[in-house]
């Protein structure tokens, strides 16, 4: 089997061809996030009456080109303690745009759980659909208009939820992801610095030029049963690759790769954990997974949270 290193040479020539300057990137998100700004976030917010032992909330916020986007809060039942303003994990589903990689009733660890579904997905899909074609093939000509722009300014928009409310800590703010989720999370972490701490299992978006050349990736057969496995298509999605985005990235991130992963392949992956600055990363490699969930990757990125984002943000 070839090396990731190999595989990264071989195709260095090809990504060289579709890498787009760091300044092209930085302006494109400039203008996306001045929109953004633009747009009344128009909040509605309304308590949810279910057994469940915490508080939870149905959210609806208004994002980039007046979309509608849903989300849901959870908070842990604070008791007699002094309310003290809880530390926030945003998590954003799979591919398949129902299933959340963290549940709603984990905020009992004592974290504000806000589980968001971008424009399309979901619980979402009652107020905005993509029209005619698949999410990540959708509109591939230019940026402007694909779906991860919007998908991407809606975790923005998320966040700004998040640090406008008095109960959750605005400097602690973690995004966690699977799949789908972790490549958000990565790529949107880079893109607003309100984020303090990622968490990317098996992470599906990462180096596009690389995935549309693995057969068998998701990427590939995205784009091949579209017919725009093409520049101008690879181009355009270099805008939303955490490959292109990671190097803005200033904060800890906990990453994981399976060995037996085609629909995200491994290589990948590491090459996004590679081009991550700092020494506050770790990338773990499960030799025998394939792309699914992982009970030891589950149990990890709590104790993971506890210790460079929650515990220590705390101390800080």
């Amino acid at each position: 089997m070839k090396s990731a290193k190999f595989i990264f040479t071989l195709l260095g020539a090809v990504l060289a061809t579709m890498q787009l300057s760091a300044q092209e990137v930085k302006t494109f998100w400039e203008k996306t996030r001045a929109r953004l700004a633009s747009e009344p976030m128009n909040a509605q917010v309304e308590a949810v009456s279910e057994a469940v032992p915490y508080k939870k909330f149905k959210i609806t916020l208004r994002s980039l080109d007046g979309v509608l986007f849903r989300a849901w809060l959870a908070l842990p039942v604070q008791g007699e303690a002094p309310a003290q303003p809880w530390p926030v994990v945003i998590t954003v589903p799979g591919y398949g745009g129902t299933q959340q990689g963290v549940m709603l009733s984990e905020c009992q660890r004592g974290y504000a759980i806000l589980q968001v579904f971008p424009r399309g997905q979901g619980d979402s899909t009652n107020l905005w659909k993509v029209d005619g074609s698949d999410k990540l093939t959708w509109h591939l000509d230019r940026p402007e208009g694909a779906y991860y722009q919007g998908a991407y300014a809606d975790v923005i928009r998320a966040i700004d939820f998040a640090v406008s409310r008095k109960d959750l800590d605005h400097e602690r703010i973690a995004l966690v992801g699977t799949s789908q989720g972790g490549g958000i999370s990565l790529a949107v972490a880079a893109l607003d610095s309100r984020v303090k701490a990622v968490v990317a299992h098996v992470p599906f978006l990462c180096n596009f030029p690389l995935a549309a050349r693995t057969t068998n990736s998701l990427v590939y057969k995205l784009l091949s049963q579209a017919k725009r496995n093409d520049e101008q298509a690879l181009r355009t999605l270099s805008y939303f690759d955490p490959w292109q985005l990671v190097p803005q990235l200033r904060v800890p991130v906990l990453m994981s790769a399976g060995g037996k992963d085609t629909v995200c392949p491994m290589p990948t992956i590491e090459s996004v954990y590679e081009r991550l600055p700092g020494t506050n990363k770790s990338l773990n490699i499960y030799p025998d997974l394939a792309h699914t969930s992982c009970v030891d990757f589950y149990n990890h990125t709590w104790f993971w949270l506890d210790h460079n984002f929650r515990n220590h943000h705390e101390n800080h």
